[in-house]
C-alpha cells in the first residue's frame, strides 16, 4: 500500500483522521514498525492487519454460558431446530406426536425440568420450538447454572433461543429445500434480508414449510394373573398421516438516536395449519374384547402466535445504563377432533366430536439498571412484571353406543397468571485470576382460575433463588475451573392444576383418563455445578464437568381406579436427587496438504433416584442414563465439504409409580451430508438423516397383587433425504 503523507484530508472529522493515521503507522501483529525501501520521494507504509478475537462468553464470562452461533446450527443443513440442537452438549430430543418437533431436554430431564426461553422470555404457549427453522435463530445459549437476570425455572438448565436480530453486514440469503421421509415430501423456503447503516440496522427472516408425514406403529398388549397364567393378548396397529403447513416471520429494527439512546424492536409471528388422520385397530386373541376395536380419528388445528418486544437503552453520564423492555403477545388456537369407533363386529360403537378454543394474551415489562464498573464490581439490579390471561373451552358431544343419546359437555375455564420478580447481581473481579458472580432473585407467581365443573382455583408461590458462580483461571495456563451453586424451581403447568378430566378411548390401567390437581406446589431444587475447562491454541477445548441437584416436592402421577374408570392424577411426592458427569471436546486434526478435520464430541452420564419410590430403576422423569454425540466436518478442496454426526441416547426401564413402569429403546442416529460450493456464492447440500433406520420402541407396564399388564409399541423410523440450495442474493 502506497500513500502520500498528506492523505488525511483536512475536512475529514477529527476522529476519522486519527483512525486513518493510526491505520497508517501501527504495525502488523508484531507490535513494532517496519518500513520497506521506497522510491525516492514516496513513503511506503505497510498494510494494516488488525487481529482481534470475538468475545467468547464460554471462556471469559464468570456466569457459565455455552453459546452456539447460527453458523454452527446451520452447518449440517437441518430443516428444524430440533434436528440441529440434538448434537449440542447435554441435549436430547425425544420423538413427539406425528407432525411435531418432539420434546427437548437437558441432562435427560424434560417434562418441565428444562426451561425453554425465546429472547430470554418464556416461549409463547403452543409454540413448537423444535419446528423453528435454524436460519431464524441467531444463537442458542445453554445455561447449566441459573442466572439471576432470567427466570430460574430450569432445574436441569435453561435453553435460551435468541432469534435473528442485528447484522454486521448487508446480506440477502435464500434457502430452498426438499425433504423426503417415508414417501412424504416436505418443501421449505427460508429468506432473510439484512441492512446495516451508520445509526441503524434492520433484518427480516421468513420461513415457509409444508410438512407431510406418515407414522406407522405396531404393538401388543398382554396380561397375566398372580400365578403368571396368561389372561389377555391383543395386537394393535396405528397408521397416522397428515400435513402441517406453517409460515413464520421475524422482523427486527435497531436505532441509535441523536441523544445516544438505543431502540430495538423485535417481532415473531408464526401461523400453522395441521390436518391429521389416524386409523387405530385392535385384535383380541385372548381375553375380553375392547368396546371399540377400531377407531378413526381426524384432527384439524390452526394456531397463530405473536410476540413483539420494544427495548430502550439509555446511558447516563458516568452513572450507568438503564435498559427497559416492553413486550406483548398472544396466541389463538382452534381445533376440531372427530372420532368414530367400531366394535369387533364392525358396528358403530362410538361417536365423538370435540371442538377446542384457546386464546392467550400476555404483556410484560422488564428492566435492568447497570452501574459503571467500580473496584472490580459490575453491579446490576432489575425487575420483571408479567401477566398472562388464558381462556380455554372444550365442547364435547359424545355417544358411546348406537343406542345411547348423545352427551354434550362444555369444559371451559379461564386462568390468569401474574408474575413479579426482582433481582440483584454482581460480577466481582477479586484478582486477575479470580472472579465471582453473585445473584439473588425473588419471584412471586399468582394464579387464579374459574371454570365449569370445578371449584375456583387460587394459588400463590413466593420463591427466593440465590446464585453463586466462581471462575478461577489457573496461573500460567489456559485452563480454568468453574463452580456454581444455585436454587431453582419448577412450577406446575396450568393443565396440571385444572381439575377437569381428559377422557381416553378404551379406558384401562395403561390408557387412563387424566385430571389435574389444584393443590400442586412448585418443586424446589438446590444445585451444584463443577467444571474443568482447557483451551488450546487451535481453538480446541476440553471440558469435564459434574452436577448434582436435590429436588423437594417432586411432582409425579399415580393411576387409580375411581368410579369405574382409571384416572391419572399428579401430586407432590417426596424428594429426589439427580447427579451426573459431563464431557465435551473440540479439536481440529491436521492433515498434511489438506484442510484439518474438525471434530466435536460430548457425552453425559446421568443418575437419579426418588425417595418415595423403591428401586431399582426409580429414575426421575424417565431420564436416560447416557447420551452423547460426535460430529465431523472436513473441507475437501475448494468446493466440497463433507460431514456427519452420530447421536446416542440410552434406553431402559423407569419406575414412574408404585405399580407402574415405562420403557424406551436405545436410540442410535447417524446423519451424513455433502455440500458443494457453486459459482455466484450458491451452495448445494445433499444429506441423509437417520441412516440406521432404527425403530423407536416404547412400553408401559403395571404390576400389583393381582398380576401384571404391559403394552409395547414400535414406531417405524425411515431415513430422511434432503436437498437444499442456498444462495446469497
Amino acid at each position: 500500500m502506497r500513500a502520500s503523507p498528506a492523505l488525511p484530508h483536512p475536512r475529514l472529522p477529527h476522529a476519522l483522521r486519527i483512525a486513518l493515521f493510526t491505520a497508517l503507522v501501527i504495525d502488523t501483529p508484531c507490535g513494532y514498525a517496519q518500513q520497506a525501501p521506497a522510491p525516492q520521494g514516496i513513503q511506503a507504509i505497510e498494510k494494516v492487519q488488525v487481529h482481534a478475537k470475538r468475545h467468547d462468553p464460554r471462556r471469559n464470562d464468570t456466569a457459565s454460558r455455552i453459546v452456539i452461533e447460527r453458523e454452527a446450527l446451520t452447518a449440517q443443513g437441518d430443516t428444524t431446530l430440533a434436528d440441529a440442537i440434538k448434537r449440542l452438549p447435554g441435549v436430547t430430543v425425544e420423538a413427539g406426536a406425528p407432525g411435531s418437533g418432539g420434546s427437548i431436554a437437558l441432562r435427560g430431564l424434560g417434562a418441565g425440568y428444562t426451561q425453554i426461553l425465546i429472547n430470554g422470555q418464556a416461549a409463547p404457549a403452543g409454540l413448537d420450538i423444535g419446528l423453528l427453522a435454524p436460519e431464524q435463530v441467531q444463537r442458542v445459549e445453554i445455561l447449566r447454572t441459573a442466572s439471576a437476570d432470567m427466570r430460574n425455572e430450569g432445574i436441569a438448565g435453561t435453553l435460551n433461543i435468541v432469534l435473528a436480530d442485528s447484522t454486521r453486514t448487508d446480506s440477502d440469503h435464500l434457502k430452498l429445500g426438499l425433504l423426503d421421509n417415508n414417501g412424504r415430501q416436505t418443501p421449505n423456503m427460508t429468506w432473510s434480508h439484512s441492512r446495516r447503516r451508520e445509526f441503524s440496522d434492520y433484518s427480516v427472516t421468513a420461513s415457509a414449510t409444508r410438512r407431510a408425514f406418515r407414522v406407522e406403529e405396531h404393538g401388543a398388549e398382554q396380561a397375566v394373573d398372580a400365578a403368571a397364567t396368561p389372561e389377555l393378548l391383543r395386537t394393535t396397529t396405528v397408521d397416522a398421516e397428515g400435513v402441517r403447513s406453517s409460515l413464520s416471520l421475524s422482523p427486527s429494527l435497531n436505532l441509535t438516536l441523536d441523544s445516544g439512546d438505543r431502540l430495538g424492536w423485535k417481532t415473531f409471528l408464526d401461523a400453522s395449519d395441521t390436518e391429521r388422520q389416524a386409523d387405530i385397530a385392535w385384535i383380541t386373541l385372548l381375553g375380553e374384547n375392547l368396546p371399540h376395536a377400531r377407531y378413526l380419528q381426524n384432527t384439524h388445528a390452526t394456531v397463530q402466535q405473536l410476540r413483539s418486544e420494544l427495548e430502550w437503552s439509555h446511558d447516563f453520564d458516568n452513572a450507568g445504563t438503564l435498559k427497559q423492555t416492553l413486550s406483548v403477545g398472544g396466541n389463538r388456537e382452534r381445533s376440531r377432533f372427530r372420532e368414530r369407533g367400531y366394535d369387533p363386529a364392525g358396528n358403530p360403537s362410538l361417536s365423538d366430536l370435540t371442538r377446542g378454543r384457546i386464546d392467550t394474551r400476555t404483556a410484560s415489562s422488564r428492566g435492568k439498571y447497570s452501574l459503571p464498573p467500580h473496584a472490580g464490581h459490575a453491579l446490576e439490579a432489575g425487575w420483571e412484571l408479567g401477566v398472562e390471561q388464558r381462556d380455554e373451552s372444550r365442547r364435547q358431544r359424545r355417544t358411546d353406543s348406537a343406542s345411547e343419546s348423545p352427551v354434550a359437555d362444555d369444559l371451559s375455564f379461564d386462568a390468569r397468571v401474574v408474575r413479579t420478580a426482582l433481582f440483584l447481581q454482581d460480577e466481582w473481579s477479586l484478582a486477575p485470576l479470580w472472579s465471582l458472580y453473585l445473584g439473588m432473585r425473588w419471584e412471586r407467581i399468582d394464579l387464579h382460575s374459574d371454570g365449569n365443573h370445578f371449584a375456583q382455583v387460587r394459588q400463590r408461590a413466593n420463591l427466593l433463588t440465590p446464585v453463586l458462580q466462581v471462575l478461577w483461571k489457573l496461573p500460567d495456563a489456559k485452563d480454568q475451573l468453574r463452580l456454581g451453586l444455585s436454587r431453582s424451581y419448577r412450577a406446575p403447568e396450568i393443565r396440571q392444576l385444572i381439575p377437569r378430566p381428559y377422557t381416553s378411548t378404551n379406558n384401562h390401567a395403561l390408557n387412563p383418563d387424566e385430571q389435574g390437581n389444584p393443590a400442586l406446589r412448585p418443586e424446589l431444587a438446590t444445585g451444584l455445578d463443577l467444571a474443568y475447562e482447557a483451551w488450546f491454541d487451535d481453538d480446541g477445548m476440553l471440558s469435564i464437568g459434574a452436577y448434582a441437584r436435590r429436588i423437594e416436592n417432586v411432582i409425579r402421577s399415580e393411576t387409580r381406579l375411581s368410579s369405574g374408570r382409571w384416572t391419572s392424577t399428579p401430586f407432590n411426592g417426596g424428594n429426589a436427587r439427580t447427579w451426573g458427569l459431563e464431557l465435551e471436546a473440540k479439536h481440529a486434526f491436521p492433515w498434511s496438504g489438506h484442510a484439518p478435520i474438525e471434530t466435536r464430541f460430548n457425552l453425559t452420564r446421568n443418575w437419579s433416584t426418588l425417595d418415595d419410590l423403591p428401586g431399582p430403576d426409580d429414575r426421575l422423569a424417565r431420564q436416560p442414563e447416557l447420551s452423547g454425540s460426535v460430529s465431523v466436518d472436513h473441507r475437501l478442496g475448494a468446493h466440497w465439504t463433507l460431514g456427519g454426526s452420530y447421536t446416542y441416547r440410552s434406553g431402559g426401564t423407569t419406575r414412574i409409580g408404585l405399580q407402574q413402569y415405562g420403557s424406551t429403546s436405545t436410540r442410535h442416529q447417524l446423519d451424513l451430508y455433502a455440500r458443494l460450493t457453486l459459482p455466484n456464492k450458491a451452495r448445494l447440500r445433499l444429506s441423509i438423516a437417520d441412516l440406521l433406520q432404527q425403530d423407536i420402541d416404547s412400553g408401559d407396564r403395571r404390576t400389583d397383587a393381582t398380576g401384571s399388564q404391559w403394552l409395547v409399541r414400535s414406531r417405524h423410523s425411515p431415513p430422511s433425504l434432503r436437498a437444499d440450495l442456498e444462495m446469497d442474493l
